[in-house]
């Protein structure tokens, strides 16, 4: 599995432009909110969740937003959507919980994990992620994102995804 610097290094490799910074260790997206960083973008909350059926997804969304399970999986036409475990997380992608993002699909080279985008961070020209260790925060564009997950064979797919809405 391939880890932070390796990934950097990659990035680097194939001239995909990037700044980094690093930061003290968070786990959450509360920790990551309070995080000061000079680096603009946007802060995104990445879930990994299964379904029974088997189907993995690597979802993508906004760093506020709480998703109905109920309707993201409507719309990803699986039948019961819950999140996979910490385990599994770092069996298949090498990461630690607080660590996920869309670059931890570097090490996914069998393809079990779909990455799905949500439609509210479509006009975000710059996003900040994790490079598979949460001491660390990268921006990339949206295109170079985009460039880079092609090449490691993860194109994302955009879609509408329901928000909880509160009791």
């Amino acid at each position: 599995m391939m880890e932070r610097d390796e990934l950097l290094e990659l990035l680097e490799q194939q001239d995909v432009p990037f700044e980094c910074e690093f930061h003290e260790q968070v786990l959450n997206m509360a920790e990551s909110g309070a995080l000061k960083l000079s680096l603009d973008g946007a802060r995104c909350k990445n879930l990994l969740l299964q379904d029974k059926q088997g189907g993995l997804y690597l979802v993508v969304t906004t760093a506020h937003k709480s998703l109905d399970l109920s309707a993201v999986a409507k719309t990803l036409n699986s039948k019961r959507l819950s999140f996979a475990s910490a385990d599994r997380l770092f069996d298949l992608l090498g990461v630690r919980p607080g660590s996920l993002s869309p670059l931890a699909l570097v090490n996914d080279g069998a393809h079990h994990v779909r990455l799905v985008i949500d439609n509210d961070l479509e006009h975000e020209r710059v996003f900040l992620f994790h490079p598979l260790d949460s001491t660390a925060t990268i921006a990339l564009s949206r295109r170079d994102l985009e460039v880079f997950l092609q090449r490691i064979g993860h194109a994302p797919s955009w879609h509408a995804l329901g928000e909880r809405r509160p009791a």
